[in-house]
């Protein structure tokens, strides 16, 4: 019974090998709350900015004599109010302003959702994948799909899984590294 044991054996090695095979690898990726924090930081130091201004030409808008003084900080408010709405919009959202990542690594495609929207790329199909590093370190993910539309990833915990994931999803002749400048 020699035989019948190997081919046994044999029978259990291929059926762990289909499941293998069959297993569905879905990795998601989410904004770190560390750049979170970052960001809202500039965006404070941006909206603080952009205040300023306004006050400015709510000041300019007093002391108008006349109409033709009033254009200039009209339109500055006008410029200058939106997008300090936009951000404190951005800051009070906080993560959930940030798209979240998932990559099904066995139907080569990368999901990223944000809110109610969701934009699936297919990796094979893509036109360029770019690895940004700065001092050594994995920057950004830069992702150019066939349509044109450019996708940067920053900020994502375990951005190089993803980096790596999509490199080998990726056909080696549209892939870049972009490595920092030596002097």
């Amino acid at each position: 019974m020699p035989g019948a044991h190997s081919s046994f054996t044999g029978l259990r090695e291929s059926l762990a090998d289909r499941q293998t095979q069959s297993l569905e690898i879905i990795m998601q990726f989410q904004i770190t709350p560390e750049y979170v924090k970052k960001q809202n930081r500039k965006s404070t130091f941006f909206a603080l900015f952009v205040a300023v201004l306004a006050i400015a030409c709510v000041g300019m808008l007093l002391d108008a004599k006349s109409l033709s003084d009033m254009v200039f900080p009209a339109i500055g408010l006008l410029l200058f109010t939106p997008p300090m709405l936009g951000t404190y919009r951005i800051i009070k959202a906080g993560a959930d302003a940030y798209p979240v990542l998932v990559l099904d690594e066995s139907a080569g495609v990368l999901s990223v959702s944000c809110k109610d929207v969701v934009v699936t790329v297919e990796i094979p199909l893509l036109k360029n994948l770019r690895l940004q590093f700065k001092s050594d370190t994995l920057a950004s993910v830069i992702v150019t799909t066939s349509a044109g539309q450019v996708m940067r990833f920053e900020g994502y915990e375990s951005l190089e899984v993803l980096a790596a994931a999509l490199e080998r999803l990726t056909p080696a002749e549209r892939t870049t590294n972009s490595k920092p400048n030596r002097r």
